[in-house]
């Protein structure tokens, strides 16, 4: 649910503020536009806490291990602070959005990693690691993108989070795989 908050949120705003996928003002820009601010925030906001659901189901479910919750909450409290704090050119608070907003981008391939690497002996392992490459990848193109050049910044932003919302659809459409030595550490809600 969250993905889906996001990029519809998302593409709203940008269709408002006349944001480009090519153009050089970051995706940041939308929470500064007096049309689209509170929609961007109010995005940020509800996809988080959707992602945040997420990740403590995918912790319950696969047993990735601490890391793996630590990366993504620290990521996750990135995108709540660059929700909630302005990114414009004369905001004193800038510095603290861009690097929420790095901490967010770093955390991506962090605890996707994590994730991969905890499931090294169950079925879809390879699938795992597979899709922890690709984001990785999109990621260094990404960040490569957003610092080195100009005129695409929206497209530097966007590789990565769609790297981890690929990996969140996927992870959705697999059944999870109950080996035998776990049958009794998972924990069925009541």
């Amino acid at each position: 649910m969250g993905v889906v908050i996001l990029w519809v949120t998302v593409i709203m705003a940008m269709s408002r503020a006349g944001l480009g996928v090519i153009d050089n003002r970051p995706l940041s820009y939308l929470g500064v536009n007096s049309s689209t601010a509170r929609l961007f925030s109010i995005g940020l906001l509800l996809s988080s806490a959707g992602f945040v659901g997420f990740a403590f189901y995918i912790y319950r479910i696969y047993q990735p291990g601490r890391k793996f919750l630590i990366y993504f909450l620290i990521g996750q409290l990135g995108q709540i602070i660059a929700a909630i704090v302005p990114y414009g050119d004369n905001s004193k608070y800038r510095l603290i959005h861009t690097v929420a907003a790095f901490v967010l981008a770093f955390s991506l391939p962090l605890f996707i990693g994590s994730f991969a690497r905890s499931q090294k002996i169950k079925p879809h392992a390879k699938l795992f690691k597979q899709l922890f490459v690709f984001e990785l990848l999109l990621f260094v193109v990404g960040m490569a993108i957003f610092t080195q050049t100009d005129g695409i910044a929206p497209i530097g932003e966007a590789l990565p989070a769609i790297g981890f919302h690929i990996w969140i659809c996927i992870i959705t459409l697999l059944p999870p795989i109950v080996l035998p030595e776990q049958k009794f550490k998972l924990k069925v809600p009541d």
